[in-house]
């Protein structure tokens, strides 16, 4: 049975840890802006929704190694959405993830989704090609 709620100081270190090691972003970390998914006390992932003054982001989607391909990811990312009021961006390399949950690729952004695109593609280079997505709420 999975448990969603804010991390304690505990978690929100380990939190803090898998984002190094799965080489997200890990700029302003602020423990009020994440969840976490718990089987009993075990973290097994966490999520995170920055509010910047244009928008709302996605970020920080992480699950557990051995936790994936159980649908933990997708859990959180509902949970996500559940918790925001308002439209929901987001940076990434796998649009195709997003898309369910009805993600749309865009064009025109705001102003701090500009700032995430530039800051992944010169500090988080990978092969694939970022895009800037939105769902509309």
């Amino acid at each position: 049975m999975l448990r969603f709620s804010a991390p304690n100081e505990t978690a929100f270190l380990q939190i803090k840890q898998h984002v190094q090691e799965f080489e997200l972003d890990d700029r302003r970390l602020l423990q009020h802006e994440f969840i976490a998914a718990f089987r009993e006390e075990e973290l097994l992932g966490f999520g995170r929704l920055r509010h910047h003054s244009d928008c709302t982001e996605l970020c920080s989607l992480g699950v557990i190694t051995q936790h994936r391909k159980q649908g933990i990811g997708k859990s959180i990312v509902e949970a996500l959405i559940k918790q925001s009021k308002q439209s929901i961006h987001l940076v990434c390399i796998i649009p195709e993830y997003f898309i369910p949950f009805g993600f749309k690729i865009i064009e025109k952004f705001p102003a701090a989704m500009q700032a995430k695109l530039d800051y992944c593609t010169q500090e988080l280079i990978v092969p694939e090609t970022y895009v800037v997505m939105c769902l509309k709420k």
